[in-house]
């Protein structure tokens, strides 16, 4: 997979002289880690859209060429183009060319054409405000499933590859929101993401959750789920951000809590889903990561709080989504071992690649826990079934 990045986000020159006035950035074509770039000729298109009714108003549709060798790509073009009026504020769009102003599904990922480029949107430009230059992040926009989902997610852009989307993060959310095809297609994963008899909703956290991209899939395409995304501090704007732009299926939700894996000490249930007063319906049923094995040093640490949370949710099954890079990535499977879990499914999803299908995957393991460990659980009660009991009254809580 290659994703088209802003390595100078979107700036208009000459604003105060309207027939002079341009917009330049400059993007690249990079891998998730932006270790490599894209070795072929691609036709892209770039868009200047109405921020507010993008598909609807497009003011100016530019042709450019990135050509095999190119590490970076420059782009202007005079705003005297526009064939209309232009209301600000105003995106810019990049993405393959004669494609739809989307990213590609998972079906489509596979498309010769598409290279399983993913394009990119700048944030907003408005002349009129005197807002010149993009922030440095982009949107990108994943149709997911069946039913005309369509997912959005802010990352940062440059070179860093912090707080960005990586390949088994993508992957792994579209491949789970395939709805009826998935429970055809891999039925042990698709039961994964089910929720269990004698519980009033899915139970999800999300470890290492970077911009959020698995979790709030799962809120926008599952019904009746909860999903905790956890990561440190610094992650905490950027995936608040995509949730102050994304939406839950019908009585789902979705919220960040930040997570130390390196905290040695065992959490509190409360201080990470306490959506009810009833136990049994707090603990998780699934635990997700997706590229999260990549460097081995913090594999230990993401063993241990993989431990700590099963002790507080015997039930739970552990999801780890990963594209192997390097060997080294085997002591997590090791660990995973020792600290007494099972891999109970794989499941092995071929990438889109430069050549062919199939030069890299992404891996998908289900884990529990084996008989070594002495785990118990609590039991389903009547607050479970949906018989009425009595509730201890409290305060209404906004969850952000």
């Amino acid at each position: 997979m290659r994703y088209i990045r802003y390595l100078k986000p979107p700036r208009i020159t000459n604003a105060q002289k309207p027939a002079q006035a341009q917009i330049s950035f400059l993007t690249t074509i990079t891998s998730d880690l932006g270790d490599s770039f894209l070795p072929y000729d691609l036709a892209l298109t770039v868009y200047l859209c109405n921020a507010r009714e993008p598909h609807k108003n497009i003011y100016i549709q530019h042709d450019v060429q990135w050509t095999a060798g190119m590490r970076a790509l420059s782009t202007s073009f005079y705003l005297s183009k526009a064939r209309s009026n232009i209301e600000w504020p105003c995106r810019i769009y990049v993405g393959v060319k004669n494609m739809e102003l989307l990213s590609p599904n998972y079906t489509q990922m596979y498309m010769p054409e598409r290279r399983g480029v993913i394009g990119a949107w700048s944030a907003p430009l408005d002349m009129t405000e005197g807002l010149v230059e993009a922030a440095r992040i982009v949107e990108r926009r994943i149709p997911l499933g069946k039913n005309g989902y369509e997912l959005k997610i802010w990352e940062e852009t440059g070179e860093s590859i912090a707080r960005h989307l990586w390949d088994a993060g993508v992957l792994l959310s579209l491949y789970l929101s395939e709805d009826e095809d998935l429970s055809k297609r891999d039925p042990v994963l698709a039961k994964a993401i089910k929720r269990p008899t004698g519980k009033k909703r899915l139970q999800i956290l999300e470890l290492g959750t970077g911009c959020g991209v698995v979790g709030i899939t799962l809120a926008q395409t599952i019904v009746k789920c909860e999903c905790v995304l956890t990561d440190l501090p610094d992650a905490e704007e950027a995936v608040k951000r995509n949730l102050s732009t994304s939406w839950a299926d019908t009585g789902s939700g979705v919220w960040f809590r930040q997570l130390d894996w390196d905290d040695e000490s065992v959490p509190k249930m409360s201080d990470l889903n306490n959506w009810t007063d009833c136990p049994h319906c707090n603990e998780f049923d699934l635990i997700v990561a997706a590229d999260c094995t990549y460097n081995a040093d913090s594999c230990p640490a993401l063993v241990r709080t993989i431990s700590r949370l099963v002790k507080l949710s015997p039930r739970a099954t552990v999801m780890i989504a990963m594209k192997p890079r390097h060997s080294s990535e085997g002591i997590f499977f090791d660990l995973m071992s020792d600290a007494g879990f099972r891999t109970e499914h794989k499941t092995t999803l071929q990438l889109p690649g430069d050549d062919e299908v199939g030069e890299e995957s992404v891996e998908i393991f289900l884990f529990r826990p084996d008989a070594s460990q002495e785990l118990t659980s609590i039991e389903p009660n009547e607050w479970c079934f949906g018989i009425p009991v009595k509730r201890k009254k409290r305060k209404a809580q906004v969850i952000e």
